[in-house]
């Protein structure tokens, strides 16, 4: 029960009484727990998966009441999703972090909220199911993470003036992308073409920063909503060969977009210690 004392102070011309309620340490830790909550899953697995036999649709979904699935990633890419990081930006960790990977799936508690369903196939958009994935991935894998910022070379995407070739996407909640909902940012190089599905600009800003320029892009194009585009010649890879990064500079070019340089935080993670999972 919580105790109850008065304290005087007195002023000139004025008295003033002030009472203090003393709270019990116990009734204390329980506001600070509220008023700060640790975002942990209700119930979660996490298996090995054996590649022998091939892998196939590796990534990650997230379904309503926040449901985790995740197929066939390492725990780097784990580490990416739960930090919302790019490859490029993870260094420690023994061979095994980015080689054995595993099968995820995880669940929120009953009636803790709405959540998000946007995601990619390495990306998740909800930043509380990413804080549930971080304190899962420290509790099973004893991982421990240092993160690191500075100032570096960055890119800014941008309008480049010229006529915008990406269209609003066709995809809808009741014709989601995949057959998923939520699920997004599904940029393809194929054939000798490039594919834009349901993508929005920081998604495309993420894909340059993760899988071609290997520093941070920020999206700075003013552009809001999702869009697709194909490109309908295949003439951006026939002239740029096997060079990724240049036929990725000479696609946005051709859809209205630049990009330029500058400098800004670079922030990157280094994997101090992590172990195999317990069991679950």
């Amino acid at each position: 029960m919580a105790s109850r004392a008065f304290t005087t102070f007195v002023f000139p011309h004025i008295i003033v009484h002030v009472r203090t309620v003393l709270l019990p340490v116990a009734a204390i830790l329980c506001v600070a727990h509220a008023a700060f909550p640790q975002f942990a899953f209700e119930v979660a697995t996490i298996k090995p998966f054996d590649t022998k036999n091939g892998v196939m649709d590796a990534g990650i979904r997230v379904y309503p009441g926040g449901r985790l699935v995740i197929h066939a990633l390492s725990l780097k890419a784990l580490i990416m999703a739960a930090y919302d990081a790019g490859y490029w930006q993870l260094s420690g960790g023994e061979d095994w972090v980015g080689k054995d990977v595993y099968d995820v799936e995880a669940k929120p508690a009953a009636q803790s909220g709405a959540y998000s369903l946007r995601h990619t196939r390495s990306r998740i958009d909800d930043e509380r199911v990413r804080q549930m994935l971080q304190t899962l991935l420290t509790e099973r894998f004893h991982l421990k993470v240092r993160r690191e910022t500075k100032t570096g070379p960055e890119y800014l995407l941008e309008r480049s003036g010229k006529t915008l070739l990406l269209r609003p996407t066709k995809y809808t909640e009741d014709q989601p992308l995949m057959g998923a909902p939520g699920f997004s940012g599904e940029i393809e190089r194929t054939g000798g073409h490039y594919y834009v599905f349901n993508t929005s600009m920081p998604q495309l800003a993420r894909f340059a920063s993760d899988y071609v320029l290997h520093k941070p892009v920020m999206d700075r194009t003013g552009l809001e909503g999702l869009f697709d585009y194909r490109d309908p010649d295949a003439r951006i890879d026939l002239e740029q060969g096997d060079d990724f990064e240049a036929s990725f500079v000479v696609f946005i070019r051709a859809v209205g977009l630049k990009l330029t340089t500058s400098e800004g935080p670079v922030e990157t993670f280094v994997i101090e210690h992590a172990e195999k999972p317990s069991a679950n």
